[in-house]
């Protein structure tokens, strides 16, 4: 492959890795595309966001309003906002589902006072608004625990009345065991209590259970009750290939960075630096170097990358390092195009439109 013409740092995005994802995530909820309600938040892209609609889904999920539009600008039919907004936020959640009537917005509520707020705004905006009561399995980031749900639900229920609840909603991002059969218990222990909640109510309401994201997905696709968010399939990294099988889903982007400088005999210098790949784990866990496994990321800076390579007589000034991201997500939105390639050949750019915070709206 030619390399003159790709910018580095920069990310190259094989779409047809892409499709084959999609392809196989589907399959692993029995074609059933009502089972899927994908995040964006790993990919940000209209174009991507085209694949998932094109193959059939038609639910999503979204963490930022910028996220929201996006999947409006791509006619998304059914968007769920998967925090509970408030303030500003809460504001431009409202004037997104007026200025795109044709879309099915939805959010999440764990908490009354909240929700109040959300309620007396729909309503001075003569709107209905659709919303999930958010639970906590065990991650408690958000959600309230599912035994005291029934309490949240009967007040929503009987005093909002501009408040539709459509479903509930359990993000379980604790549970990523290396091993599925550790999975497979950790999620029969965390979600005892939110089985027994849906049994209580879900035989009354037929309330729509949007549940887990990657690493838990092997477990809860095999669920039909449940409908699956999984977002981080559709790129992959090396932080999920480390908890699926190799069968599965296949890493569809590559970091791509050059040499400049050869400081010492056994390091050698890249124009990676923590504000182009996701830096939040510790070194060794960054990147995963696709054509030298055996060297070692050893510091970065700004804008730089060192790298432990014990001979770097081989290796020129300018040489293009590919790399494998281990986490995907924040990586994404370090950069603001995608390098599409097909055939080995550069093709165009896909904008990394939703890594801004706002679009329009």
């Amino acid at each position: 492959m030619d390399f003159t013409k790709i910018e580095s740092p920069g990310l190259i995005l094989y779409p047809e890795i892409v499709a084959a994802n999609i392809k196989l995530v589907i399959a692993m909820v029995g074609g059933n595309v009502g089972r899927l309600r994908p995040h964006i938040k790993t990919h940000k892209t209209q174009e991507v966001n085209q694949l998932l609609i094109e193959a059939g889904i038609y639910k999503f999920k979204c963490a930022t309003i910028a996220e929201a539009e996006l999947l409006a600008i791509s006619t998304a039919k059914d968007i769920l906002l998967s925090i509970q907004p408030t303030g500003t936020t809460l504001e431009r959640f409202i004037q997104l589902v007026k200025f795109y009537p044709n879309c099915q917005f939805s959010c999440l509520v764990d908490d009354y006072s909240a929700a109040i707020k959300i309620n007396d705004l729909a309503n001075t905006n003569k709107l209905m608004i659709d919303v999930f009561i958010d639970l906590n399995v065990g991650m408690n980031r958000t959600g309230l625990v599912p035994t005291e749900a029934v309490t949240l639900i009967e007040k929503i229920i009987y005093n909002l009345h501009n408040l539709v609840i459509k479903g509930l909603h359990a993000y379980d991002g604790h549970i990523r065991d290396f091993t599925l059969n550790a999975r497979i218990e950790h999620v029969k222990n965390d979600f005892v209590d939110f089985y027994e909640l849906i049994d209580k109510i879900d035989h009354k309401n037929n309330y729509e259970l949007v549940v887990g994201g990657t690493p838990s997905f092997l477990v809860h696709c095999t669920n039909n009750r449940f409908v699956c968010s999984p977002g981080t399939f559709v790129f992959f990294d090396v932080g999920y290939s480390n908890l699926f099988p190799e069968n599965t889903f296949k890493m569809a982007v590559q970091i791509i960075s050059r040499v400049i400088s050869k400081p010492t005999n056994k390091t050698i210098c890249i124009d990676l630096g923590h504000k182009s790949v996701a830096a939040e784990n510790p070194i060794e866990n960054r990147v995963r170097f696709i054509d030298f496994p055996q060297w070692f990321l050893i510091s970065q800076s700004e804008e730089h990358g060192i790298i432990e390579v014990n001979d770097h007589t081989q290796i020129e000034v300018g040489q293009i390092i590919r790399m494998y991201p281990y986490h995907i997500c924040p990586t994404v939105a370090l950069h603001q195009n995608l390098q599409i390639i097909e055939n080995n050949e550069l093709i165009g750019e896909w904008e990394v439109k939703a890594r801004n915070r706002k679009i329009n709206i």
